[in-house]
């Protein structure tokens, strides 16, 4: 085999690794032909046969070597492999290998051969990593300006939405949508799992209920159509839960559809005292199977406040992993009933945060809160 044929270090170290297992007198003889034929093939080839998996590769080396000559000049990588060796037979022929060989010098090139291939992999996931980091911010910044940019003035409510994603991208979800008679509709949902699997999810729902919002006035039926086509656009390990709701300011209504997402809360106060009414009438969980799904019809008064919620906020957990809970959620939005929507969303995750006391934040928390102003 001549220098200008011998394939790439790469195929030339998976061919050896399969012949060395089928036939190691072949393997052997084609391991000589490399080795006579010198140059950096040769050098690419004896550092890349490093792993456990390559005790077989590395005794068939060891015991084609013919003379000192051969075992002085891999001696180096002889040394290394001798250091790392888990497979007894294939430790035995480098140490026959390495019998009679003066190592000083060549403990020498194996350390620096070692740091040098320590120094090279660590550059290579440096670099690996670096190119990923770049691609989850380039993810994080898309997926940014997909929660909304601006909200739609609807005579009568105050609100707003915060979503503070665990990690570069999330899998949470909230929306506000300009309707038709100066209606408003309004979503939040949270898809299985995290980072970017669980973002390009949420960018398809997003989607889907944008494009369907506009031209399906039912929320049921809509909810329907939502559901079948993410059904058909996702794995089917993935599915989200969404709560998406229409409000009439003309007749304060709210007619709505709970896709398995956790009830949002409405507080209404009532000559001082509380009440708790929540928004739970739907169906399950959106891509998961075809379903027919129940609309709900809530008519508010005014100063009603709404509180939308993903389980991040719920569930957020301090240091004796301990959750929050809706309780607590509840009694922060009662203490902020009679705040501006934006200062309701602060201070209802201030206290989440406070409550966790620094411990890492597990999953994205994402709140909504709509105030019946008029």
């Amino acid at each position: 085999m001549q220098a200008d044929l011998l394939p790439p270090a790469e195929s030339l170290h998976e061919k050896l690794r399969r012949v060395a297992i089928e036939d190691p007198r072949e393997a052997r003889k084609l391991f000589l032909r490399v080795l006579d034929s010198g140059g950096p093939i040769l050098d690419e080839f004896l550092a890349q046969i490093s792993s456990p998996a390559d005790g077989r590769l590395r005794h068939v080396v060891a015991s084609a070597l013919r003379n000192s000559r051969d075992k002085e000049r891999l001696a180096p990588h002889l040394i290394v492999w001798h250091e790392i060796e888990t497979d007894e037979f294939a430790r035995r022929a480098i140490s026959a290998a390495l019998d009679g060989v003066e190592t000083e010098s060549a403990a020498e090139t194996a350390l620096a051969q070692e740091v040098a291939r320590l120094t090279a992999a660590i550059g290579r996931e440096t670099a690996q990593r670096e190119r990923l980091n770049r691609e989850l911010e380039i993810a994080r910044e898309v997926q940014e300006h997909l929660f909304p940019q601006r909200l739609p003035s609807v005579a009568g409510i105050d609100y707003c939405g915060l979503c503070r994603p665990a990690r570069e991208v999330g899998g949470d979800y909230y929306d506000f949508l300009e309707l038709p008679d100066g209606r408003l509709g309004f979503a939040i949902g949270d898809v299985s799992g995290k980072g970017v699997g669980a973002a390009l999810m949420m960018a398809s729902l997003e989607a889907s209920l944008r494009a369907l919002a506009s031209v399906i006035d039912h929320p049921a039926e809509l909810m329907d159509r939502v559901n079948r086509q993410v059904l058909q656009a996702s794995a089917a390990n993935r599915y989200a839960t969404l709560f998406y709701a229409q409000y009439d300011p003309v007749s304060r209504r709210l007619s709505y559809v709970n896709a398995g997402h956790n009830p949002p809360v409405v507080l209404r106060n009532s000559g001082g005292s509380y009440q708790v009414l929540r928004l739970e009438a739907g169906g399950p969980v959106i891509g998961l199977w075809p379903h027919r799904y129940e609309q709900g019809l809530f008519s508010h008064e005014l100063g009603d406040l709404v509180v939308l919620f993903t389980d991040g906020v719920s569930e957020s957990m301090n240091a004796r992993l301990e959750e929050w809970g809706e309780d607590r959620l509840i009694e922060f939005a009662k203490a902020s009933h009679g705040l501006p929507a934006l200062d309701s969303v602060r201070q209802i995750l201030a206290g989440a945060e406070a409550f966790a006391a620094g411990a890492p934040q597990h999953d994205d928390m994402t709140l909504v809160v709509l105030r019946v102003t008029g």
